[in-house]
């Protein structure tokens, strides 16, 4: 029985609210997230919803959901939220949490959404922005779908829309630094 003034232990609300700078518990469930949320059907629990469950220390559950996966950090949601939470942040760091820990949903979207990320984040390291066509190209490997929109290649070729090289940016180096002094500051933490 949990008794007025009484506090509970919750690990995984702490640990969230440290990696994301936001206090999840200054959400009051009003929706205006979800209201918003471009992707919010295609997640198995909406915003609202994950805000929820990390108040309630469903970290299990709260992994093994697509939902951080599934969302854009587009913003709209914080763009409307009244307390002001940045919850692609909230979303991010749940996907860092689960990534830390190795738990997190088996799922086939799951895993081409982490497969993606993965490719995309080496692209801007390598190169220091996207390399459309080499993306395309590893990830279709890397899913084993290597047809996959291939059917829209030429004309996007065509139409000058995938540039066929790759120009890399001036400071490719400094972006590569800033890489490597991230990771030193998320070992420190």
């Amino acid at each position: 029985m949990i008794k007025l003034g009484q506090q509970i232990e919750n690990k995984f609300l702490e640990a969230v609210n440290n990696k994301s700078g936001n206090n999840v518990l200054d959400c009051y469930q009003c929706g205006k997230c979800v209201g918003t949320c471009p992707v919010s059907d295609f997640m198995d629990y909406p915003p609202r919803e994950i805000m929820q469950m990390i108040k309630l220390g469903l970290k299990d559950e709260t992994y093994m959901a697509n939902s951080m996966w599934f969302c854009l950090t587009c913003a709209a949601c914080s763009g409307r939220c009244p307390r002001e939470i940045n919850i692609p942040y909230v979303m991010e760091s749940i996907r860092h949490l689960a990534i830390e820990e190795n738990e997190y949903s088996d799922s086939g979207k799951v895993k081409q959404i982490m497969k993606f990320h993965e490719i995309f984040i080496d692209m801007v390291k390598r190169y220091g922005r996207n390399y459309e066509l080499r993306m395309m190209a590893e990830f279709n490997i890397r899913t084993r779908n290597l047809f996959k929109d291939m059917h829209l290649a030429p004309k996007a070729l065509l139409k000058g829309k995938i540039p066929l090289g790759v120009k890399k940016v001036k400071s490719t180096k400094a972006i590569q630094r800033m890489f490597k002094m991230a990771e030193k500051l998320e070992k420190t933490q």
